[in-house]
C-alpha cells in the first residue's frame, strides 16, 4: 500500500482545516504551497497594464495562455509587449485557441521572427468533425517564475468597456500571483502546450524550492484541462468545507451565501 503524505499545516491547531486540506490534495492532486502573496486584479483596467509592466520588465521567460487574442488594439499591444520582450533575448512561448482567436498571419509574424514561439490548440480537422468542441478557455501569464496573473480576462477591447457610451469595463477578476506556487503555473501551462507538439524541457521550468516566500498565504494552483469536469467537483467540495462565508462569482451570476452562529438565521443569499 502507498503511503501519503499528510497536507502542509497551515492553521495549526485546526483539525477540521487538517482534514480539509487533505481532502483537497487528493482530490486535486495539486499540493498547497506556502509563502506566497496574492492581489486580486478586478477588471481591465487593473489587469492589462499589470500584465504590460510585467511583461515589460521579463528577462529570461514568458508563458502567456489565451482563449481570445484579438486583433484590436488590447491584442496588439501584448502581442507588441511580447515582441519586444522576444527581441531583448527574452524566450516567448504563446498559446492561442483556434476557436476563440482570429488575427491575419501579419500581427504573428513580427514576434515569430524576433524567435517567439507560437502554437494553437485544436485546429479544425476534417477527420474530427466534432473535434472542435474541446477548447483551451485557460488565460495565463507566467514572466521569469517571477510573477504569474491567473485570470478570466481575454486579451480583447472587449473588455476594456466603452467609457464614451458609459459602458464599464467587463467584469472579470484576475490573480497577481508571487511565490513558490508560481511553478505550478508554468505547469499548467505546459500540460496545454504539449499536446500540440513537442514538449516543453525540464530545465524551463522554476523549482518551487529555487522561490523565496513572498508573503504569508498558502495557495494550490488547481490546473483543469479542457473538456474535464474536475473543477465543478472541486466547487462542490469547497462549498461543502465553507463553515462561515462563501463568495461564489461567474460571468453571469454572483452569490454570496454567509452561515450564522447557533441560534441565529442558518443563511442568507444575497
Amino acid at each position: 500500500m502507498t503511503d501519503i503524505a499528510p497536507p502542509p499545516v497551515t492553521a495549526a491547531g485546526s483539525p477540521f482545516r487538517l482534514k480539509t486540506d487533505q481532502v483537497f490534495l487528493r482530490t486535486t492532486g495539486a499540493p498547497l504551497l506556502a509563502g506566497n502573496s496574492v492581489r486580486i486584479l478586478k477588471d481591465a483596467r487593473e489587469n492589462y497594464p499589470a500584465w504590460q509592466e510585467a511583461i515589460g520588465n521579463a528577462r529570461a521567460k514568458i508563458f502567456f495562455e489565451n482563449y481570445i487574442i484579438g486583433n484590436d488594439s488590447v491584442g496588439r499591444d501584448l502581442v507588441g509587449a511580447l515582441t519586444a520582450a522576444a527581441r531583448r533575448g527574452v524566450r516567448v512561448f504563446l498559446m492561442y485557441d483556434w476557436l476563440g482567436t482570429h488575427v491575419p498571419r501579419s500581427m504573428w509574424q513580427p514576434l515569430l521572427d524576433a524567435g517567439g514561439q507560437i502554437r494553437c490548440f485544436n485546429r479544425f480537422m476534417p477527420s474530427r468533425p466534432l473535434g472542435w468542441l474541446s477548447r483551451d478557455h485557460r488565460k495565463s501569464v507566467c514572466v521569469d517564475g517571477r510573477i504569474a496573473f491567473v485570470t478570466g480576462l481575454c486579451a480583447s477591447t472587449r473588455w476594456v468597456g466603452d467609457p464614451a457610451r458609459g459602458i464599464e469595463p467587463w467584469r472579470d477578476t484576475g490573480v497577481e500571483l508571487r511565490g513558490p506556487a508560481i511553478s505550478e503555473v508554468e505547469r499548467a501551462f505546459a500540460q496545454v502546450w504539449d499536446t500540440t507538439g513537442e514538449p516543453l524541457p525540464d530545465e524551463i521550468f522554476t523549482p518551487p524550492e529555487s522561490l523565496a516566500p513572498e508573503g504569508d498565504i498558502a495557495a494550490t494552483v488547481v490546473a483543469t484541462a479542457p473538456a474535464a469536469a474536475s473543477l465543478y467537483r472541486l466547487d462542490q467540495l469547497i462549498a461543502t468545507a465553507a463553515r462561515h462565508t462563501l463568495y461564489l462569482t461567474d460571468a453571469y451570476r454572483q452569490v454570496i451565501i454567509r452561515t450564522e452562529p447557533a441560534g441565529r438565521s442558518g443563511h442568507r443569499t444575497f
